[in-house]
């Protein structure tokens, strides 16, 4: 891996399905520009394995494949195995790098399957209360409360142990992988964040802080992962 500048902006991949119309990854792309980074895409048609990153978010999107945690995948339902397959190696390079790691929504709970943890395939059918409007509308203002833990890096970057973040999903952290800890959760138990407190930054959030950079706390989030590619990129001179 080459030498960066100390000064230089930090290369932040993210990654994303094969096809550009998603307007979370377009936010994803400029939350890491108001942040101090450079973003990168990262998708299956293109993973850039040879490219030099900083940092790495792992995006929202389609359902992570059940039979990589030995369940049964929903009938009629399109998983993307191209995809999950270059999460899985991205995040296997970051760990063993110990390069920074932000999960959104999908990509917290592929993180938590990295480190050999499972997944809910439906929080309304293993957690009681956890019912929740999922119309357009819904998916942009409709807000829930959580508790965070207050020795957490989430709680840190957040200024605080409580948050009203949004609901986009249909799965949730179950067993949590190697190393992870649960940082932050609903009342009704449903899990909304992992940390690995070992590791320089590796946070899961479910919901998506990209969708509420209007408010200083969410980018916050943004703001913590790129200072922590900064001290990663300058361990590399």
């Amino acid at each position: 891996m080459t030498t960066r500048a100390h000064n230089s902006k930090p290369k932040i991949g993210y990654t994303t399905r094969n096809y550009a119309w998603d307007p979370l990854q377009w936010l994803i792309d400029i939350a890491i520009r108001l942040a101090g980074g450079v973003p990168v895409r990262i998708y299956p048609k293109k993973p850039r394995h040879d490219t030099n990153l900083s940092g790495l978010i792992i995006a929202g999107g389609t359902d992570v494949d059940p039979s990589l945690f030995d369940l049964t995948p929903k009938e009629n339902y399109v998983y993307d195995p191209d995809r999950d397959a270059l999460e899985i190696e991205w995040l296997r390079r970051a760990d063993a790098l110990n390069m920074p790691v932000l999960g959104i929504c999908r990509g917290a709970q592929i993180l938590n399957v990295m480190r050999g943890g499972s997944l809910h395939l439906d929080i309304e059918k293993s957690h009681e209360g956890a019912k929740y409007p999922s119309h357009l509308l819904a998916n942009i203002f409709f807000r829930k409360d959580i508790t965070i833990h207050d020795d957490s890096l989430l709680a840190r970057l957040l200024g605080g142990v409580h948050a009203r973040v949004n609901s986009m999903h249909k799965q949730a952290i179950d067993r949590t992988g190697r190393g992870l800890s649960i940082c932050a959760q609903e009342s009704n138990g449903v899990v909304q964040a992992v940390e690995d407190p070992d590791h320089s930054f590796m946070l899961g959030v479910q919901f998506h802080p990209e969708a509420m950079i209007y408010k200083a706390k969410y980018r916050n989030i943004f703001s913590g992962l790129i200072s922590a590619a900064r001290d990663f990129q300058s361990a590399l001179k």
